[in-house]
Order: structure tokens, then sequence, then C-alpha cells
């Protein structure tokens, strides 16, 4: 099989790949098909749920739509959920409230009902619009009417598709790919030019040769008429092929931009061959030395893209052995996060501000509405020596199991703040009190700063309420810092930095609702998130980065091979006089591959570097550039020696390639003598 036929299969085989990744990820995040999202705030009216889903059925019956209201369940958020939605005729939500609605990814169960049961539920959050940009604005419009405060987002067709999500996070994946197609295009062509001059001697012109070489974009047809089948029956078995149309669509809309490089560089490379001389050409010309060094130099990209690769499935994959979303939704609870409305907010910028913000936070801490649960990197109080630390009020302790190396439960009573250390670890007390001391608890009294207490913990996992990704939900060896009153000891400005990053954490929905309308500060707030159902997504989302991974490392891994052989093969085809003779001579295998071995050395070095500035980047050195609290940044260490494995096996197998292949030009190169 050509090279350039090697090419034209990739495109249609990585397109079904980002396919059924973005419509897997489309299929977790809500509904198919939606063009607008509608989200509503509580406002200042109220109006019953009853009149608010009759409101929305008018809308949807008026502009032949369709509405989605989704609710998560609470139990298992990631995994079962309730789809409230219009049903007025002719439209997709009758035939999913009479047939029920089909999830592409069948770990998910969606119970349709009608939005008429919105009376049992909060009617505050994101209404999906199935339907043209008005149906949009006349849901915005109903909403408003009910006394809410709307935001409207149109969804791009691309998002709707899923092909935004099947190539996010795969970047190194495409790359990758397209990085060996191009080089295979110019293998082909310029590396074989006896091809394209053959067709020269008919006396076809420069552009009907082209014109024929790119025909052999038929091969792309070839492979996607084998492959349709063969998906098909694999989706029948996935999810019964559910929602097929999108997912065909978005592999033929993916499709087209891959094979558009793939086309470029075979017409390139095929005008650059019919330049060759005829005579040169037609006698089975040596690859040029442009070709070859193009040839190696393509190497470096892929052993780039090949190390990122390596690192990215390493952190993917701590990020989701660091915890299970059972285990995060049982120590969750009832517990929610504030989301802060994103910038640019007036005033956001200022002190008063972040001090009303703040204030919110206090206040809900002092009324037990809140608890605090905020992990940070603190100082060791010797040299850089950090360590990980949670700050915890004793409502965190109401609801956490902490005990001390005795076995005694920690409580939190009593006004004396306590610094917990992980037993057995070799954290000079003295000095990391002081270091608390002077600055993360520098508003503390003196009198609480001379008194500071505590005692060595039990080990175990501690659970943090993580905000996002780069912070474990468990941690090990931690200090814990329980501090009876914070709002006294921390300032409002800190208070309302660990409310805006989630490590404030309310005690339930309803009480973040009390302490917003109190506060008078709802519209600085976009969203009340659930603990438990943003670290199952978290947690979700880590598998799917972990496939991802694997599917990156491995392709790049190919293709880094494939580079390799390639470089080596063109480079014996155009030395092979040299190597036979050197090897006659009796010259050692060193001296006979030596600007190969030295390209290799060279290669080797690159990486070696590469991996150690990735690896000085992402590891915890004490900077707070990577904190010790990230998953992925505990994991540097395991990917950097993954990186210089799976390097190190491409250099070997590119070693035996030029063994073999420097056997085969002196076999032939001593038969034709």
């Amino acid at each position: 099989m050509r090279s350039v036929r090697m090419a034209y299969v990739v495109p249609p085989v990585l397109a079904v790949v980002l396919a059924f990744l973005g419509c897997v990820q489309l299929s977790q995040t809500g509904v198919v098909g939606v063009s607008t999202v509608v989200t509503a705030a509580v406002g200042s009216g109220s109006t019953s749920n009853e009149m608010i889903a009759g409101s929305l059925e008018r809308v949807a019956q008026e502009h032949r739509a369709t509405i989605v209201r989704t609710v998560a369940d609470r139990s298992a958020p990631t995994s079962r959920r309730t789809a409230l939605v219009t049903g007025a005729p002719g439209t997709r939500g009758a035939e999913w409230l009479q047939d029920g609605y089909d999830e592409f990814d069948p770990s998910i169960t969606t119970t349709v009902r009608p939005m008429s049961a919105l009376d049992r539920y909060d009617p505050a959050g994101a209404y999906e619009v199935v339907g043209d940009e008005q149906a949009g604005r006349a849901t915005a419009d109903a909403l408003v009417a009910a006394g809410f405060e709307t935001t409207s987002e149109r969804v791009p067709l691309a998002t709707r598709l899923g092909v935004t999500a099947g190539t996010e996070g795969t970047g190194g994946l495409i790359g990758a790919l397209v990085l060996g197609c191009v080089v295979l295009c110019l293998v082909g062509t310029v590396g074989a030019p006896r091809r394209t001059v053959v067709r020269r001697l008919h006396g076809r012109s420069t552009w009907a040769v082209v014109l024929t070489e790119v025909a052999e974009v038929r091969t792309t047809l070839v492979v996607t008429a084998l492959l349709a089948p063969v998906v098909a029956l694999g989706l029948w078995a996935h999810n019964g092929l559910a929602t097929w149309t999108t997912f065909a669509v978005a592999a033929a809309v993916c499709c087209s931009p891959l094979l558009v490089p793939v086309v470029a560089c075979h017409a390139l490379g095929t005008v650059i061959a019919s330049r060759r001389p005829i005579a040169l050409a037609v006698r089975g010309d040596r690859p040029s030395a442009a070709l070859v060094l193009g040839a190696q130099a393509a190497r470096l990209p892929a052993v780039v893209v090949l190390v990122a690769a390596v690192f990215d499935l390493t952190s993917a994959a701590a990020v989701a052995r660091s915890a299970s979303a059972a285990q995060d939704l049982r120590a969750a609870g009832d517990t929610v996060q504030l989301w802060v409305t994103p910038d640019p907010r007036p005033g956001s910028d200022t002190q008063p501000y972040w001090d009303r913000i703040g204030g919110v936070a206090g206040a809900a801490l002092d009324q037990h509405r809140a608890l605090l649960s905020a992990a940070t990197e603190v100082s060791t109080g010797v040299g850089r020596g950090t360590v990980p630390a949670l700050f915890v009020d004793p409502g965190y302790l109401r609801r956490q199991d902490l005990r001390t190396a005795a076995g005694d439960r920690i409580t939190g009573t009593g006004d004396r703040i306590t610094v917990w250390t992980p037993s057995g670890s070799d954290i000079d007390r003295a000095a990391l009190v002081r270091a608390l001391t002077e600055w993360e608890l520098r508003g503390a009294t003196g009198t609480e700063k001379r008194e500071v207490g505590g005692g060595e913990l039990a080990p175990r996992r501690i659970y943090t309420y993580p905000c996002d990704a780069s912070t474990a939900s468990w941690l090990t060896d931690v200090v814990v810092v329980v501090v009876p009153a914070p709002s006294r000891v921390f300032t409002a400005d800190q208070l309302g930095a660990w409310l805006s990053t989630g490590d404030v954490v309310f005690t339930s929905e309803r009480a973040a609702d009390r302490a917003i309308d109190a506060a008078g500060l709802r519209d600085e707030f976009s969203a009340v998130v659930p603990v438990g159902q943003a670290a199952a997504e978290h947690q979700r989302r880590a598998t799917t980065g972990v496939a991802i991974g694997v599917l990156a490392v491995v392709s790049s891994a190919v293709v880094a091979v494939v580079l390799a052989g390639l470089a080596v093969v063109a480079h014996q085809r155009r030395n092979g006089r040299s190597v036979f003779a050197d090897v006659a001579a009796g010259r050692s295998f060193v001296h006979t591959h030596r600007l190969l071995l030295t390209v290799e050395g060279v290669l080797l070095t690159i990486a070696t570097v590469l991996i150690l500035d990735t690896w000085s980047q992402r590891r915890p050195d004490g900077t707070g550039a990577a904190s010790v609290l990230d998953p992925a940044a505990q994991a540097a260490g395991p990917a950097a020696v993954g990186a210089a494995l799976v390097v190190l096996l491409v250099s070997v197998v590119s070693v035996v390639v030029t063994t073999r292949s420097s056997r085969s030009v002196v076999r032939l190169r001593g038969t034709g003598s």
C-alpha cells in the first residue's frame, strides 16, 4: 500500500473517534439539538411554578419548539436525571414524552416528564431550547415576565453537534496524526518521483498529474464505506443507534478539515516531484538531501507531542484515581458552593466589593449556615519547604470524622486555634506554627497566637469539599488547622476569596439562598452548585481525559515510530553505496551509521531536556506555581519516568530498523556487484 494511501485512511478513522467523544460529552452535559440556553436566576418578583410551566408551553406551541429543564438526581447526579419538556405537537418534546429520550451515553438514564411537573422542582436554572432564535428570545421573555432575571446564550452549530467537545483536549492526538499524514504524503510523492515522471512521459501536464494523484481521495470514500457498517454495528451494541444522525453529521464535519492538510501536502509533493529531471527520476533517483533532512526534522515535533501526551495521560489518571464519585457524594451530603458571577462586573476590581462578598461568607459562618474547608499550601517554616494544609472550623468537624493519634474525635470546641500534624511526620511543629501565625493566622489575637494547641492526627484520608480538579478530593499527610471563629481571624477579603473558590461551603441550598438574600447580593452569584455533583462531574471529565490520553499516547507513539522508520529508510536509500562500502571494508556499526546515530542522540538529548523542563514546571517546588494539593502535580515524577521510557523505546525501534535496513542494503548491493 502506498504511503499516500495510508494518509487518506487516517482522517475518517480519526473523525469517528472525535465524533464519538463529542457525542458522549454532549450527552453528559444536556440534550441533543439545543440551539439556545436561557439561564434563569431568582429576581424581585415571584410566580408560581404552574404559571411558569404554562407560559413555556404557550411559547413552545407558538414557535413549534421544545423547551427542556434538566434536573440532576441528587443521589446520582452523573447517571440519573429528569428532563422536564414541553409537549407541543410535532416537536421533539412530544416525541420524547411518548417514546422516551434515548441517551447516546447508556450510562446516563433520563426520565422524561411534562413541563407541568415543574411545581416539584426549583424553577431557577438553565432552560434549553430546541428551536430557532425567536423561540429562544420568547423563552427568555416568558421567564422575565415570571419574575426571573435571565441570560441567553446561542449555541454554535459545532457545539450543537458535539464537534467542539470532541476536539477539546484532543489537540495532541490530532496534531500527531496530522503530522504523520503530512510526512506520508511527502515521502510518497517527493521521495518516489518515478510515478509522477512516468505520467509526464505520456504527455500529461503537471496540472493533470496533480488531479490524477489527488483522486486518491477515493481511498477516504472507500474507507468510509467499509467503516460505516462496522461503526453502525458498534453503535447499535453501545446504545441502540441513539441519535445516530448527530453522530454521523459530527463525523462528516470532523473529517472535512482533517482532509485539507492531506490533500494540500499531496498536491504540493506531486508538484515538487514533477519538477525533477526526467532522466534521473526514471532511473530511480536517490531521495534528495532536503527530503532526508525533512524526514528527520519531522521526528522532533512527534517527540514533543509524545512527551506532552504521556504527561497529560499520567495527570488525568492521577486525577481519576484521587477519588470516586460515590465517596464524594457520601462525604459531601447536601452541601453547596456558590459561583461568583464572572467578570466584568461593576466594581469587581475594588476592595469594598470583595469585602461585601467576604461579609456574606463571614455572616454565614457565624450563623452556622456555612462551613470552612480551605485547602492550601503553607510553609513549613524551614527553608522553602511547603506542606498541604486544610483550614476548617467547627462546622466542618461536625460533618467529618477527624481523630487524634490516640483515637479521640476532634470536635473544635473551645476558643483555641489548634494545629494537627500527620502522625509520624518529620515536620518541625514549632516552626510550622510560627509560619502559620506570621502569615495565614496573622489576624488572630496575640493570646490566640501564643496558645495554639493541637497534636497528631490519626492516619486517614481527609475530605476537602473540592472546588475544581486542581485540588484533590481526599488528602493524606495533610496539616489540619482548626479555627473556631474564622470571621474574626481572617479578613473579609480572604473570606471573599475563599467563597469565590468554593472553600466556604454552605450546609444546604436553602442556607445559601438565605445568606444571599440577607446580604442583598443576588446579582453577584451566578449559581448554587451541589458539592457532590460538581465533584462527580470532575471525576467524569477525568475519566474521559484518561481515555483521550490513552488514544493520544498510542497514536503519538505509532506516529513517532513510523516517522523514525521513514527517516531511516530515506537515509539508507540515499546513502546505500557508502553503507555497502563501509560494511565491505569491515568498519563498525557505529562508524557506518554515525549520521543516524548522531540524529538519534540529538533527539534523545532534546527529549531529555524537554522532559526535565516539563517536570520542573509541573512538580510542586514550593513556589506556588504547582500546588502539592493538585493530583496532577503530584504525578509529575512518574510522568517524567514514563515519558523517558516511551521516548527510549522509540529510539530502540529506530536502531532496530537501522540494523535491518542496513542488512537489506548490503544484500542488494552485494548481489548487484
